[in-house]
């Protein structure tokens, strides 16, 4: 069956002023400047959404017609663009560029994908909150003047693992287990091991050997 070509009215199309005064919906109230009133809707190609108070173009074909586009409207009123289905923009050459001066907010919905080959981002102050992260890749770098982390449960594993430090302080409050298929320790210095309620444990093949002058065991005093 052969397509059939769209109706259209035998009157001339005509372009007029107009002003808009109401709105119901995706249609919008417009008095033109010879005083007539239409229910129109915006053209495919009028992306800033009409607003109450603004002069617009519209094209009239009889009694039917469109908002072509927004002439006028008060600067400190918020601007909508507003597009029915996907949108996609295309930039072949060149770059695209963004400026606000009061401030970006993106809504991406259920998902937001960013894809490309470098990511730079300056800013003063950054916050992420979300429920689940997880970061992979094959090389991470972290420089920091100060730093801290902390983690109602924390749990690391490594292969190998290398910590520099130039002066170290571990506090544990509770207890602390130690397994190692080896352990070997090399004191510069001094060593000092100090301990409160000391009990006696027997280990078989147990030997340890550090130099007088530069060990000092101690028993602490109990305050129990």
């Amino acid at each position: 069956m052969p397509l059939q070509a769209p109706q259209h009215s035998q009157s001339p199309a005509t372009l007029h002023h107009g002003r808009v005064n109401a709105e119901d919906g995706e249609r919008f109230g417009v008095v033109s400047t010879d005083g007539r009133r239409y229910w129109l809707k915006p053209a495919a190609g009028c992306l800033l959404r009409p607003a109450l108070g603004d002069a617009v173009l519209i094209c009239m074909e009889g009694t039917s017609g469109y908002i072509l586009s927004v002439l006028e409207r008060d600067s400190s009123a918020p601007a909508r663009l507003s597009v029915d289905g996907d949108l996609h923009l295309h930039v072949p050459a060149g770059a695209l560029h963004i400026e606000a001066r009061d401030g970006i907010s993106l809504d991406a919905g259920a998902a937001l994908a960013v894809c490309s080959a470098d990511v730079l981002l300056h800013s003063r102050h950054a916050c992420l909150t979300t429920q689940t992260l997880q970061v992979s890749g094959e090389r991470a770098d972290s420089h920091w003047l100060h730093r801290h982390d902390s983690a109602l449960h924390a749990h690391q594993t490594a292969q190998v693992h290398t910590a520099e430090f130039g002066d170290s302080r571990r506090r544990v409050e509770g207890h602390e287990d130690l397994y190692a298929g080896s352990v070997s320790q090399q004191v510069k210095k001094r060593l000092a091991t100090a301990w409160r309620n000391p009990r006696p444990v027997r280990r078989h093949h147990r030997r340890a050997g550090w130099p007088a002058h530069q060990t000092r065991l101690g028993v602490l005093p109990c305050s129990c």
